[in-house]
């Protein structure tokens, strides 16, 4: 794995977490925090690899 690899994955790992307990403090339930959490993760990823790229 490439540091530049690392660097996206790490990034997107901290905002879908971030996204996932945002979403259950708001009164949601898990099913819907993760749903949240792992479109984060792909959007994410998505951005960073154009960005960092």
């Amino acid at each position: 794995m490439t540091v530049r690899a690392a660097v996206i994955l790490m990034l997107a790992t901290q905002i879908a977490v971030g996204v996932g307990v945002l979403t259950v403090l708001a009164g949601n339930a898990w099913a819907f925090a993760v749903l949240a959490a792992g479109g984060s993760f792909a959007g994410t990823v998505a951005f960073a690899r154009s960005v960092i790229g």
